[in-house]
């Protein structure tokens, strides 16, 4: 007879913090609400002094740069997240950082941002998960390559080095795109478990309530309600939360649960 032991709360803001994806919580008035050290680091940004602050006054165009469109850019991707309540994946941006080190007050950086809408169980849009990735180097790379197309002198030496470096740059590139897939799938699967944990948690909320017991055991009474009929934790929260916002009287359980 094979045992079965039931899954227990997980603390996925132990995930969030513990991610190696750059992490940035916004609310709907894109004001910053988390900032995980991911993200701190790639930015070179002190997490305290960015909660609280319009992601554009954070995060302003760099005024030297004549052509900056990152604010425009990734303002437009945003929107979209929130409109269409859908992920939104930008191409490859520059958006230069604010850096006290540099002469200009800012370092030039490329990034592949991704915008995702965090969704209640109604379907509202409630947040925005933003993550980048830093892809200066690529760029870089690729910009060299492109230099050494231009300094050749002959067909045959021009072949031989552009190849040599393309075949480098490839092969970087390739190892670049299976960390960012990795890391997006990462994301994804965090931005799905913030939307279920708040209907989880209001779920544990009314079985404590209505059986009298402590958040732990309210949500065992979920895990054994979701084994015993094979519909998922979070289907079995929704439903739930959905009996108690119809302001169904009488328990909303059933004894035998």
């Amino acid at each position: 007879m094979s045992s079965h032991v039931a899954p227990g709360p997980v603390d996925f803001r132990a995930a969030f913090l513990a991610s190696p994806a750059p992490l940035l919580i916004l609310d709907t008035h894109l004001v910053i609400r988390d900032v995980n050290p991911a993200y701190a680091v790639a930015t070179r940004r002190e997490r305290d002094e960015l909660l609280g602050r319009l992601m554009f006054d954070a995060f302003p165009d760099n005024p030297h740069d004549p052509e900056a469109d990152g604010v425009a850019n990734l303002g437009a991707s945003l929107e979209r997240a929130l409109r269409d309540r859908v992920t939104d994946t930008m191409p490859v941006q520059r958006y230069d950082i604010p850096w006290k080190q540099s002469a200009t007050g800012f370092q030039e950086r490329y990034w592949t941002p991704v915008n995702s809408p965090v969704l209640d169980r109604d379907g509202e849009v409630t947040g925005l998960v933003h993550h980048v990735e830093d892809v200066t180097d690529v760029h870089e790379r690729l910009r060299r390559v492109h230099e050494a197309h231009e300094r050749t002198d002959t067909p045959a030496a021009h072949q031989a080095q552009a190849q040599h470096r393309f075949a480098r740059y490839l092969a970087r590139a390739e190892q670049d795109r299976m960390r960012l897939e990795h890391l997006e799938a990462e994301t994804e699967q965090l931005r799905h478990a913030l939307t279920s944990r708040a209907v989880i948690d209001q779920a544990i909320g009314i079985v404590g309530a209505e059986r009298r017991c402590a958040p732990d055991d309210a949500f065992q009474i979920l895990v054994g309600i979701s084994q015993r009929t094979n519909v998922k934790l979070r289907d079995v929260a929704a439903a739930l939360v959905g009996r108690a916002a119809a302001e169904r009287t009488g328990p909303l359980l059933p004894d035998a649960w």
